[in-house]
């Protein structure tokens, strides 16, 4: 496995690939099988290898690794040059969740794994230009035109009723 120009050091390299697909159920208390999509989410690479402790160099190289960050104090992307990434789409990632470092002192080595998390997935990349894609609100040129109170030509005179409903359109305005 290639993270860029670092080539993941250590034996027995295993590579587990994980897709999850969020979905909720809406069939509430009952046995119906309706769900609601809420996104496929980045795709996972789980990694598990064996570093001997007499390479104890590669160990610490591979934590710099994995601690790296940009200029900018963001966790670094890498681009990934691996069979099981390759086969699921997976073309750049980043270290998440726990790197863990476990003692095989019998066998004098650490057994070593980490997750990789993919980055700007293709789901994600999709929902961006969807977003883009999207209309913006339409407006017409021109002013707003807003509705005017009726009132009555000077001379005119109301009956009762009308008096009423005047006093009562003026008290809810």
């Amino acid at each position: 496995m290639r993270l860029n120009d670092f080539t993941v050091p250590g034996t027995e390299l295993t590579v587990t690939g994980n897709l999850r697909i969020e979905t909720e159920d809406l069939g509430g208390q009952t046995s119906g099988t309706d769900r609601a999509n809420k996104g496929i989410k980045p795709k996972t690479l789980t990694v598990s290898l064996l570093i001997l402790k007499k390479h104890s160099g590669d160990l610490t190289d591979l934590v710099k690794v994995a601690e790296a960050e940009d200029g900018a104090g963001k966790l670094r992307v890498y681009d990934i040059v691996e069979d099981t990434a390759r086969a699921m789409n997976v073309r750049q990632v980043q270290f998440t969740g726990a790197f863990v470092c476990k003692d095989l002192s019998p066998s004098q080595a650490w057994r070593v794994s980490f997750t990789l998390a993919e980055y700007l997935s293709v789901a994600e990349k999709t929902e961006q230009r969807r977003d883009l894609s999207q209309t913006e609100a339409q407006q017409a040129p021109g002013e707003t035109i807003t509705a005017q109170e009726e009132t009555p030509a000077e001379g005119e005179t109301l009956t009762g009723f009308e008096t009423f409903l005047s006093k009562v359109d003026k008290a809810l305005a």
